[in-house]
């Protein structure tokens, strides 16, 4: 089943999903979602959220005084 990112609010299934929440769709919806620009193909890799810090970058603990 493909899973979608939605790009807008959505109803699917009579539940109310907010833009960003990935949903498994059939193809046909998945096609009808996307046709639509309500929708877009899921990364594999999840997106980290707009405001989490990258846990990539380290940083320096100070002393205190």
């Amino acid at each position: 089943m493909p899973k979608l990112k939605l790009k807008v609010t959505h109803t699917h299934a009579g539940v109310a999903y907010p833009a960003g929440h990935v949903i498994d769709v059939d193809e046909h919806t998945a096609r009808w979602l996307t046709d639509h620009q309500i929708g877009e193909p899921a990364s594999l890799r999840p997106e980290p959220a707009p405001d989490a810090p990258d846990a990539s970058v380290k940083t320096a603990k100070t002393l205190k005084e």
